[in-house]
């Protein structure tokens, strides 16, 4: 600070803005006195001599670019230095002129004038010690220039020879002459000094003034400021609070704000915890506070951050003791914001048992936010600066922080109530909604589970009636075969026979087309066989699928259940149609519900028939292994794909994107309702334009018991839905 170090731009600074301005006004000087110099050698060559007149002012050129330079290296930052620099300058500008003064001979009668242009530059950057130096070593420098060009008539002045003559004359003339410009000057120069300094001091005074001015203006614009952060931090709180109901962003930037209004990093909000048992929430500035500059670019705060938190023993304490307003012993005036200087030392701290907390601690503000009669909490602010003080403006401005946040707190706690009450309402309309869907889908799962129940015993009793019938067409024709068999060699023996009933056996048969009947007649068996067989393997896929001649829960093969159901599916898998491709773990039987599950496997197959059928290489592809003791079924195709926005609604009850009429709803339903009953899970994974594939996992379980116990909601005791023909496929 005593060298008055240039903390801000040098070129902010006064002292060498007007340094730089005289140097750049020597290099103008320069410049027009070459131009005069060579005009005046043009007309009086005898008189000047030109070369050392252009030599001298080439060296003020020089010396005047090299300190420029040194000024715009940034090498010059202190006050100090820019004087040295000025003296300098002023000190080659005199040598500089009495060079030039001796080297005019004819013209130095009013070359010399221009040592008072010295005298001026000098008030221009000195007071009054510095104009009346400059005038001093002027005079002196242009007396020692006349004593040494006359230097050898000096004899004639001190000695009287008698053999002088005119020359003595001249001498004492001379010396006369002198002593007579000499004594001019130095009194030219110190009445120049005189009003330059008087000028100078007029300027000051000007200058004063304006600084006067300037600070006036400052001081109101640093209110307006500070004025404009109050209202911009209140802003900034309102906005906060009409934004969002989270206190931790409100008090976060309230503290923020707060802390860049009054320039205190060390700011928090403490108020107690929603929930009784926990500690007070406390939230902290996370700010650095910038650095603080004066009018003249010196740094009067420095950068600061926060010294790391404040301490929770210190905030819980102030929490319990200073969190409301309090009334002096004195006046009885109540007390609504806390400034302690030196808190260690403070009696409000004297029952604080950790006072190393605040040993660095130089001030402490301590609002309460106060909402009617009630506290919610408050504002601390510490500052360690020993020079620090705070103004009215600012503990109102605290206060008034303080007062909003109460109103932020108090205003989400009515909404934290209003929130809670309408989540019970709206838990209760969810609750009765659930229900009424639940009551809804458990109607038509019991609907459909008669329908799909009706028409399974109406399969098993078609299938039935029609295996007694076929198994006596399909056990007489091996008996039909023999029998016809036998009247062929019958008939063939006729032909051995001699006798006259020959030809009239002969025109029998032809009438008869013999050939002809036997050939079709052996078709015919052929066919009857075919059909027959054909018949009893669809009863035994149908009673297969259906397992009502079976008990409900047994040991079945997944593989044979996707092969009945492939095979009852026909109408879409099979030769030139839908292919299929399949692999097939070698899996061992599951404990499980085959009946149930084959209803799984008609529901997916069917749904992937139909998602491929407007693919031009439609493909299904079915695959089964065992991964960690569960069994995993996947069922993909390269149809269409479901889009995202449906496919989290796929597995609720009634829910299809079928045309009306073609779905119910309740296919995915049911399946995921089944995989539920074998603690199994399905899963979709589609995307548009791919193709859909569905996971099944379902566990190995080793007894009934174990399967009996993860049966829960969403049971589905029917055995299967068919897929008989368009219109009755499963959703």
């Amino acid at each position: 600070r005593m060298a008055n170090i240039i903390t801000s731009s040098p070129q902010d600074n006064d002292l060498y803005i007007k340094t730089e301005q005289l140097i750049h006004f020597r290099l103008a000087f320069s410049v027009v006195s070459l131009v005069v110099a060579v005009c005046i050698s043009w007309l009086a060559r005898e008189e000047l001599e030109i070369y050392p007149v252009v030599a001298i002012i080439l060296m003020v050129v020089f010396y005047s670019a090299i300190l420029l330079g040194l000024l715009n290296t940034g090498m010059v930052n202190t006050d100090a230095r820019l004087h040295r620099i000025n003296a300098i300058l002023l000190g080659l500008d005199v040598v500089s002129l009495t060079g030039l003064v001796h080297f005019t001979r004819g013209v130095e009668s009013e070359v010399y004038l221009l040592y008072l242009l010295p005298i001026l530059l000098s008030s221009y950057t000195f007071h009054r010690k510095g104009i009346y130096a400059t005038a001093l070593f002027v005079s002196l420098s242009y007396t020692s220039l006349l004593l040494v060009e006359n230097a050898s008539f000096l004899p004639f002045l001190v000695e009287q020879p008698t053999d002088a003559g005119l020359a003595a004359a001249y001498s004492h003339r001379l010396w006369g002459r002198i002593l007579a410009r000499s004594t001019m000057l130095v009194a030219v120069a110190f009445v120049w000094a005189r009003f330059c300094q008087y000028m100078s001091g007029v300027a000051q005074q000007g200058a004063n003034r304006l600084r006067e001015q300037l600070d006036d203006n400052n001081r109101l614009m640093t209110e307006l400021e500070d004025k404009a952060r109050r209202e911009t931090l209140i802003n900034s709180i309102n906005s906060a609070l009409r934004s969002t109901l989270d206190l931790n962003q409100i008090f976060g930037t309230a503290v923020d704000e707060l802390a860049r209004a009054l320039r205190a990093p060390d700011c928090a909000i403490v108020c107690l915890s929603r929930n009784i048992t926990a500690p007070p929430l406390i939230v902290e500035a996370q700010v650095t506070v910038p650095r603080q500059l004066n009018a003249a670019g010196q740094e009067i705060s420095p950068q600061r951050a926060s010294s790391g938190g404040f301490d929770r023993d210190l905030c819980e304490f102030v929490l319990l003791n200073k969190s409301t307003y309090e009334k002096q012993a004195s006046d009885g005036k109540l007390v609504k914001t806390f400034l302690f200087f030196d808190p260690v030392k403070d009696p409000a701290f004297k029952n604080f048992k950790t006072t190393g907390n605040l040993s660095d601690v130089s001030s402490l503000i301590v609002q309460p936010m106060m909402y009617g009669d009630e506290s919610k909490g408050v504002i601390l602010i510490a500052d360690k600066d020993t020079h620090r003080s705070w103004s009215p403006q600012e503990l109102e401005l605290v206060k008034s922080v303080a007062g909003q946040v109460a109103v932020a707190v108090e205003h989400g706690e009515l909404v934290e109530q209003l929130s809670a009450k309408n989540y019970d309402l709206l838990n209760k309309n969810l609750n009765l909604d659930a229900k009424n869907l639940e009551l809804r889908a458990i109607q038509s799962q019991l609907i459909h589970q008669e329908k799909m129940a009706s028409l399974g015993r109406l399969v098993a009793g078609i299938a039935h009636e029609l295996n007694n019938p076929i198994n006596f067409v399909h056990g007489n024709l091996p008996y039909l075969r023999e029998y016809f068999e036998d009247l062929k060699k019958l008939i063939g023996s006729l032909d051995d026979l001699t006798g006259d009933n020959k030809p009239q056996v002969a025109e029998l048969k032809n009438k008869m087309r013999y050939d002809f009947l036997i050939t079709d007649l052996d078709h015919i068996i052929a066919d009857l066989n075919e059909g027959a067989e054909r018949i009893r393997f669809i009863i035994r896929n149908l009673k297969s699928f259906s397992r009502l001649d079976e008990a409900e829960l047994k040991e079945g093969s997944l593989k044979e259940g996707i092969e009945s159901t492939l095979k009852i599916l026909s109408q879409y898998y099979g030769r030139d149609k839908i292919p299929f491709e399949t692999d097939f773990a070698d899996l061992p039987p599951i404990l499980c519900y085959p009946g149930q599950l084959n209803q799984v496997w008609m529901n997916l197959l069917s749904n992937a028939a139909e998602a491929v059928m407007s693919v031009p290489t439609p493909l299904v592809t079915i695959r089964t292994e065992e991964v960690n003791n569960r069994i995993k079924v996947t069922i993909a195709d390269n149809g269409a794909g479901i889009p995202p926005d449906v496919q989290s609604k796929i597995f609720e009850p009634f829910f299809t994107t079928k045309p009306v009429g073609q779905g119910t709803g309740l296919g995915l339903s049911i399946c995921h309702s089944i995989m539920q009953r074998h603690g199994g899970e399905i899963f979709c994974n589609s995307t548009l334009g791919e193709g859909t594939s569905f996971v099944l996992e379902i566990p190995i379980y080793t007894s009934a018991a174990d399967l009996a116990n993860v049966r829960g909601r969403g049971e589905i005791d029917s055995i299967f839905e068919p897929a008989l023909g368009p219109g009755m496929e499963p959703d």
